[in-house]
């Protein structure tokens, strides 16, 4: 006899997936910038405006890190809410 699994949705877990996927692509992009701004400037340029561009797509890629942090945070409560905090869908 095979068992068979009743799969319950968490609320809001298509809003849930689609922003870790537009985090994750935003990843992606940034990952593009950073490429751009290093061909743009030699490795081993430390002018202000290489090390500048370099900063502000490193921050970019700090602020979509705590969006992602913030994201899982409230999908990790939501499920912890319906599920309970020790079942293992949590």
């Amino acid at each position: 006899m095979s068992d068979i699994g009743l799969k319950i949705g968490v609320e809001g877990e298509k809003e849930f997936k689609n922003a870790l996927r537009d985090i994750n692509l935003s990843f992606k992009v940034l990952g593009s910038e950073m490429k751009l701004v290093s061909s743009e400037f030699d490795k081993q340029d430390k002018s202000v405006a290489a090390v500048t561009a370099r900063n502000e797509v490193l921050n970019k890629a700090i602020d979509a890190q705590k969006d992602k942090i913030s994201t899982l945070e409230s999908a990790l409560k939501n499920a912890a809410d319906s599920f309970g905090e020790n079942d293992r869908r949590t």
